[in-house]
This record gives C-alpha cells, structure tokens and sequence, in this order.
C-alpha cells in the first residue's frame, strides 16, 4: 500500500489538505514488524495507536492460565492499541502482534494530541472511527450473546472473508468463543451440507 492509498482513507472520511497530511507523517512512525512479532506486549506502558498500512495484527487479552482471547483483528487501513490505556494512562491491558509480516504506522498519545491540535480534521475523521468501532463492538456483543456458534462462524466468514485464509484456526476460534476442535468439526459439518 502506498502513501497515495493512506492519503485516499482519510480523504473518504475527512477533507483532509496537503498540510494534514504532511503533519500526520511527521508525528507517525513507520515500522515494518515480522510474522509473530508482538508490538505491544500486555503491561507495556510505552503505547500507541497503530495504523496498519498492509499485513494483519491481532490484538489479544491473555488471562491468569495464559490463554490467549483474540479480541481483534485489523487489516490494511485498520487502527488498533489499548485506547483505554492510552486515554487514562496505565499499562496495556492487550498485546499486539503481527499475524504475518506487516507494515506499520505507530502514533504516541502525545502525538495524536499534537495531530487533533494541530490539523483539527483528524479530531472528526477519530470520531468517526470511535463511533464505528463502537456500532461494530455492540452487534458483535449482540452475536455473542445471540447467535449460535454455526451463526458466529457464518458471519465472521461474511465479514472478514480474508481473515480465515490469513489468521490461524485457533485464534479464529478464540475470538468467537468456542475451541479450535469445535471450529473444526463446525467447519467439517458445513462442507458437508
């Protein structure tokens, strides 16, 4: 993906102007991170929001008996960090790491505020993202709580149709919720039917 192509995300949520643009690649990092490698490990206290310019990330939660809960994937174009640690200052409750070799723009808290200062239109093209990562949370808390595990599947499939080709069967299963042998037999029944 080309700087060209970052240019026309934020430009299809935002007008942005040469000089936004410009500012945002002064404040931003790029960082190129290989298969597996962790860019935020859970009770970092050095945090960033992160810009996927091409690969896949998975940010995850790891419990007391280690168990890894996937609970998001981000593509190209997508952000992913611990805003939670990152707006009220304490360490990272997930980590980040890289489902393949990707490409990577990391933005500091400190810079962000510099950004939305400086170039007020990110502070509307954030909101609109904060506000659709929001509706996304709550119908995926919606299939959670509603649908059964052949549903779950069926629309994890519809909507990131990439992602099962890409991301390992047991972290699919883990975001879903059920056990990788569930996911497998799932899967074995439906390519039956």
């Amino acid at each position: 993906m080309q700087k060209e192509e970052i240019i026309s995300h934020f430009q299809s949520k935002v007008p942005v102007t040469t000089d936004d643009i410009n500012c945002f690649f002064d404040l931003v990092e790029f960082k190129s991170v290989k298969k597996n490698e962790l860019i935020v490990r859970q009770g970092d206290s050095s945090l960033y929001f992160i810009l996927i310019k091409s690969g896949c990330l998975m940010t995850y939660f790891k419990d007391k008996h280690d168990h890894k809960h996937a609970i998001q994937f981000g593509q190209d174009m997508w952000w992913t960090g611990d805003l939670d640690a990152i707006f009220n200052s304490h360490e990272s409750s997930y980590s980040v790491k890289a489902i393949m070799p990707s490409e990577v723009y990391l933005l500091s808290k400190e810079n962000f505020e510099q950004l939305i200062q400086k170039c007020p239109v990110f502070e509307k093209y954030f909101r609109i993202l904060y506000q659709n990562a929001l509706i996304s949370h709550q119908k995926r808390i919606i299939r959670n709580i509603s649908y059964t595990a052949e549903e779950k599947y069926l629309e994890f499939v519809k909507i990131h149709p990439r992602l099962e080709l890409i991301v390992p069967q047991k972290y699919i299963a883990s975001y879903m919720g059920i056990t990788p042998e569930f996911l497998s037999k799932l899967k074995r029944k439906l390519a039956q039917s």
